[in-house]
C-alpha cells in the first residue's frame, strides 16, 4: 500500500433552503430529506426545477426512530433495509448529532430484514449501552410497534412502516395499493 494514500475530504454539515440538515459528499446535489436540488441559481425556472425535483428513490423507508427524549426531541431518523447503523458521525446511516453520549461509530444497529418483514435492534460495535423497554440488550431483539429505546442521552420510539400489511417487495410485484390500504 501506498504511504500517500488519498483521503476523500468529507463536508461539514450543512442545511438545505427547505431547513434539513444534509451532507453533500454523501448526498451529491440534491437534498436527502426533500429531494431539494441544492446550488441552483435563484432565478432557475419553476419548470426546470419541478423537472429537479423528481429524484428516484435511493432508500425506500421501512420505519422511523422518533426521538421522545433528548437533544432531538421531535426529531425522526428514517431506517431503511438492511442494517442502519447509528453513531454521532456523518458517515453512519443513521447521524444522531449532538448526543455526546452516543459512540461517533456504531453505537447501535437497527436492521429490516425484507424477507421476515421484521425489524431488530442489535447492539453496535462500540461500548455505549443500549437499553430496549429500560432493560440493557446484549443480543439482538425484535422490535414492535412503539417500543422504547435509550442511546446515550436519548430516548427513540420505534415507529414501522413494512410489515406483513405492506412493503417495498410486495409493491415491486404489482401491488397497486397505496400504504396502509389507502
Amino acid at each position: 500500500m501506498s504511504k500517500n494514500k488519498s483521503k476523500r475530504k468529507l463536508k461539514p454539515i450543512e442545511i438545505c433552503p427547505n431547513g434539513h440538515y444534509y451532507n453533500s459528499s454523501r448526498t451529491g446535489e440534491f437534498c436527502d430529506v426533500c429531494g431539494a436540488h441544492l446550488d441552483l441559481p435563484e432565478d432557475t425556472p419553476g419548470d426546470e426545477l419541478l423537472q429537479l425535483a423528481h429524484v428516484e428513490p435511493r432508500d425506500r423507508v421501512c420505519g422511523w426512530l422518533v426521538c421522545i427524549e433528548g437533544p432531538h426531541i421531535g426529531m425522526d431518523f428514517k431506517i431503511t433495509d438492511g442494517k442502519n447503523y447509528i453513531g454521532r458521525s456523518s458517515l453512519m446511516p443513521i447521524h444522531v448529532f449532538g448526543d455526546t453520549k452516543i459512540e461517533i461509530k456504531n453505537h447501535m444497529v437497527i436492521a429490516y430484514d425484507s424477507n421476515t418483514k421484521a425489524s431488530t435492534i442489535l447492539p453496535g460495535e462500540s461500548k455505549g449501552m443500549i437499553y430496549w423497554q429500560g432493560k440493557a440488550i446484549f443480543n439482538p431483539q425484535k422490535l414492535s410497534s412503539g417500543e422504547r429505546i435509550e442511546i446515550g442521552e436519548s430516548t427513540f420510539k420505534f415507529i414501522p412502516f413494512c410489515d406483513d400489511d405492506f412493503s417495498w417487495e410486495m409493491k415491486s410485484e404489482g401491488d397497486d395499493e397505496e400504504p396502509g390500504g389507502v
